[in-house]
């Protein structure tokens, strides 16, 4: 009579099934990369809290999701890997701070999955600036760089209410699930649009200085740090597309000024 064949055997600490901490840690790596942490600083943090839970994990990094494969020492024949899609990419220093910290809690405190799934949960809902506070200061943050390139009183104004409406712009076609690169041409278009009106109209000394100022809230510093960052640690695939990311929001803002300037009458 043929014996059934013996039961696989438990291969992780505290009897935590690996599809749960595939799912765990792929929801760090997603939260990780949406909110602005270089791909280096995802395997560091998500390698720490596989080892708290009792894997060991390869990882691989593109620009459209994160694949990892987790082993363990104490059974030579388990493998299992799984993959998760990155839906966006935004800034939220906070959460990447927290999660780093969370890491190295997760070894030194000997946490469990069910510990550190609730720690996630509630980094992942730590609320982000209102909008108001945002607005407001990007709409400063536009007349200060207008000022510090020697723009007097009435170009800061342009440059300010050139910024929010841009800003505002941008947010709402993202929110509405539009493209990236239509939804910053677009916001670079009416940023540059309305402070280009001093130009013709003529309004203060230096209305062409508000025009440049105005769209600085678009230059996509993060990506293209982080593009950086990654080939220098050998991420060359989501290093490759983060730099592309960077060009094609560059030339949406480039596209959105000669728009304007077009239809402004304005010979650049």
């Amino acid at each position: 009579m043929p014996t059934e064949p013996a039961e696989r055997p438990v291969v992780a600490r505290g009897n935590y099934r690996h599809r749960e901490c595939s799912n765990l840690l792929l929801d760090i790596a997603e939260l990780l990369m949406a909110s602005g942490a270089h791909t280096e600083r995802v395997n560091r943090n998500i390698v720490r809290i596989a080892k708290a839970l009792g894997y060991d994990i390869q990882a691989f990094f593109s620009f459209s999701g994160v694949t990892l494969t987790l082993t363990n020492d104490h059974c030579d024949d388990f493998e299992h890997t799984a993959f998760r899609r990155i839906k966006g990419y935004g800034v939220n220093m906070s959460v990447v701070s927290a999660i780093s910290r969370l890491s190295w809690k997760a070894g030194v405190d000997d946490m469990t999955l069910i510990e550190i799934r609730t720690e996630v949960e509630r980094i992942r809902s730590i609320p982000h600036y209102s909008k108001i506070k945002l607005v407001t200061m990007i709409s400063l943050a536009g007349m200060a760089f207008c000022r510090l390139a020697g723009g007097e009183p009435l170009a800061m104004l342009l440059a300010g209410v050139a910024t929010a409406l841009g800003f505002t712009t941008r947010n709402a076609l993202l929110h509405r699930g539009y493209n990236l690169a239509l939804s910053v041409g677009s916001a670079s278009f009416i940023a540059s649009g309305i402070s280009g009106i001093g130009i013709p109209l003529e309004i203060g000394q230096s209305p062409e200085i508000a025009v440049a100022t105005s769209v600085l809230f678009l230059i996509p510093g993060v990506p293209m740090i982080n593009g950086i960052i990654d080939l220098m640690h050998g991420h060359i695939t989501i290093g490759q597309g983060r730099a592309m990311q960077g060009v094609v929001i560059a030339f949406s803002i480039a596209m959105g000024i000669v728009l304007s300037s077009g239809l402004l009458g304005v010979n650049q």
